[in-house]
């Protein structure tokens, strides 16, 4: 290690004091706020699936049920610790916390999971810094802090934020423990096997953690023997120069493997009843997810498979989701792999990073169920080489020059942060530049999008602005997602309750589920959706008003006349035809917008007797005031159904039904004329109405 790296490094664990203290706790505040806000603020729920799990753990705890507490194979213990916790004390602390729409409880469930990925990054920083020097920890760690990709997965109650940043400061604490050189370097095995521990907590694939410290240790020992080779190679020529270390090697392991198990059965309270059955579910999913593709088609190169997406699948993705900073900076920081001027124990940390780099992507491609957040762990040491390279190149660039030096790492760090930053809270719609527009990422099918269920808040939003939304009825595709920010009532798109219907731009060219909503899809993407929302140009997320397609054919008794300035009515149908004294009459009105309307408007529907008298009376807003007149848009087509009961002492004889529209606050009716441009007497449209009989006996 270098002196710089020395002086850092003791410098950052030390007792601090004056101005280093000061100036070491203002960045390690900075840096945690940082890692905190974009995470915390507005998240952007994924699923409900941890929420769930969560809230049967903590009960289940509170009920000494231990057996109860194995609740998934992955196994997500310190996710459901963590917004378990979380979620009781919001009901013991905020009111009416259970009544809130479950985004805002989900929000408070995270925020104890951001608190740990925050401290898990500062933490980083301080590791780093005895790994390497202070300055590309600083950079390094700003880097993972503002990751957009890093900080989507993080926004979420679930399993793989958490299971990377304790993977992640495991294996740094094995890096330190092969850079030291003193003999108190153990704690780092404990810490190291510590944070593995919790790893395996959160995620079966952090068993890679067993092998990559294998090759850490390997791979310290093999540079140390080539380092000294002459005095080294003749002890170990004979096989008792091949005890000692062996002996010492396992005794690493077995205090790493001890520490491991230990946190592992202390934190699962599954283990102190049944550890057989816990750890033959958890290995189960391993197998799973080696031999079993994932259950819903991925879209990958322009192909939708239900099978595996091939070798490319996660080196493609993590070009995709490094960014225009991070991705060139980490193969600059490759290059530094064969500088021979670079101190041996930083080129061994530096090529360890590297390895964990592709050695994870290469586990996860080994399995058959993909998905890029899956791969997560491995970006983080993206950006560790990133800093790397970025810190070394602009050292070798400014030759001395300090400020000029802290200028433009100060530039890269801006950079980050300018492609991160403006993209809250969905940071999930970022994609490097580098390799093309997101418009030309995602309407060319190299991947679906909407990761994160990104722009449904937004429909829902747009949804819970609407007249009596908590009455509305929604067909969503991702009703999980989408349902925790709607006010009214989520359904299958299928359903004939359906007020309006939310298709995600994942689901549709992923084909998820097409069975359900193929044939639904293929009649209104031809339609003028309600709302669409775009990140960069690309619809993510298109709102549909639930209606019948109308056409001459729809329209039974056609009828042209002009209302106002903004409608048109085009026909109505009625039944019966025939009724009696008391009975109902079904009428259905065929609207069409001519231009957008400004104007929020009454319908009124008079049933009129041979004298003139009105004998039933139905006034409101179309579709009993849920869809209102300002919300039609230019052109659209609108079934506007009204109920005329009937008085019980109507005469027999033909009817005739009135109707218009009216301003309600005035009373005013908008004028009225019929399609030969003649103005209609009391501004109504007159129309021949069912034929009332005589009541039976």
């Amino acid at each position: 290690m270098t002196a710089t790296g020395r002086h850092s490094g003791e410098t950052a664990w030390r007792l601090w004091s004056g101005p280093a203290h000061a100036a070491e706790f203002f960045f390690a505040v900075v840096l945690f706020l940082l890692a905190f806000l974009p995470r915390a603020i507005y998240p952007v729920a994924r699923s409900t699936n941890w929420h769930q799990r969560a809230s049967t753990f903590v009960q289940a705890v509170s009920q000494r049920d231990w057996a109860a507490t194995l609740l998934a194979p992955h196994p997500g213990v310190t996710a459901m610790w963590l917004a378990g916790i979380a979620n009781w004390l919001g009901s013991a602390l905020i009111p009416d916390f259970d009544q809130q729409l479950l985004h805002r409880r989900m929000a408070v469930e995270l925020l104890p999971l951001v608190l740990i990925i925050s401290l898990a990054i500062v933490l980083a920083y301080f590791l780093l810094t005895r790994v390497f020097d202070r300055q590309v920890a600083v950079v390094s760690t700003l880097l993972l802090a503002l990751d957009p990709f890093h900080i989507s997965i993080s926004k979420t109650v679930h399993v793989d934020a958490l299971m990377s940043v304790f993977v992640m400061l495991s294996a740094l604490c094995m890096l330190v423990f092969v850079g030291e050189a003193r003999l108190n370097r153990r704690r780092y095995i404990l810490l190291s096997g510590t944070f593995a521990g919790l790893a395996v907590l959160s995620k079966a694939p952090s068993l890679f953690l067993a092998p990559y410290i294998v090759l850490c240790l390997a791979a310290c020992k093999l540079s140390e023997c080539l380092q000294a080779a002459d005095r080294v190679a003749p002890s170990l020529s004979k096989w008792r120069g091949w005890v000692r270390p062996a002996g010492r090697f396992l005794s690493i392991v077995s205090l790493w493997v001890l520490a491991l198990s230990a946190t592992y059965w202390l934190l699962y309270p599954s283990m102190w009843v049944q550890p057989g059955k816990t750890l033959n579910m958890s290995f189960s999913m391993i197998g799973r997810s080696v031999q079993s593709p994932h259950r819903h088609p991925i879209l990958f190169l322009g192909q939708v498979t239900t099978e595996d997406p091939g070798s490319l699948f996660y080196p493609v993705n993590l070009l995709l989701k490094t960014t225009a900073i991070s991705l060139p900076c980490f193969f600059v920081g490759l290059v530094f792999l064969f500088d021979r001027r670079l101190d041996r124990r930083q080129r061994l940390a530096l090529l360890l990073a590297v390895a964990f780099v592709v050695l994870f992507t290469v586990q996860m491609t080994m399995g058959r169920k993909k998905d890029v957040r899956y791969n997560l762990p491995a970006f983080q040491f993206v950006d560790v080489v990133a800093g790397f390279g970025a810190v070394h190149a602009l050292r070798w660039l400014m030759r001395g020059r300090r400020w000029l030096l802290n200028v433009a790492l100060s530039l890269v760090v801006a950079g980050q942060s300018a492609v991160s930053i403006p993209r809250h809270p969905y940071y999930g719609t970022h994609y490097n530049r580098i390799l093309g527009t997101p418009r030309a990422i995602l309407e060319g099918g190299t991947v679906p999008g909407q990761g994160q269920g990104e722009g449904l808040d937004l429909a829902a939003a747009y949804l819970n602005e609407l007249p009596m939304s908590p009455l509305l009825v929604v067909g969503a595709q991702v009703s999980r997602c989408f349902s925790q920010y709607f006010e009214g009532e989520t359904v299958r798109m299928t359903d004939d309750k359906a007020d309006y219907l939310v298709f995600a731009r994942n689901w549709v060219m992923r084909g998820v589920e097409a069975s359900q909503w193929e044939s639904l899809w293929e009649t209104y993407k031809e339609r003028r959706p309600k709302l669409v929302v775009e990140f960069d140009d690309v619809p993510y997320v298109w709102v549909y008003k639930v209606s019948p397609l109308i056409d001459e054919t729809t329209v039974a008794r056609p009828v042209d006349a002009l209302i106002g300035q903004d409608f048109r009515l085009l026909g109505y149908d009625l039944e019966p035809g025939e009724p009696q004294p008391g009975e109902t009459v079904h009428l259905s009105l065929y609207w069409e917008a001519i231009q957008k309307p400004t104007g929020d408007y009454t319908v009124f529907a008079h049933l009129l007797d041979p004298s003139g008298h009105m004998r039933g009376q139905k006034d409101n807003q179309p579709q009993g005031g849920m869809y209102p007149t300002y919300l039609w848009d230019e052109g659209e087509r609108v079934e506007d159904r009204y109920e005329l009961v009937i008085a019980c002492d109507a005469p027999p004889g033909a009817y005739q039904i009135a109707m218009g529209m009216y301003y309600l606050p005035t009373l005013r009716r908008l004028p009225v004329t019929d399609d030969s441009g003649s103005p209609l007497p009391d501004d109504r449209v007159m129309l021949p109405g069912p034929e009332v009989r005589e009541p039976s006996e």
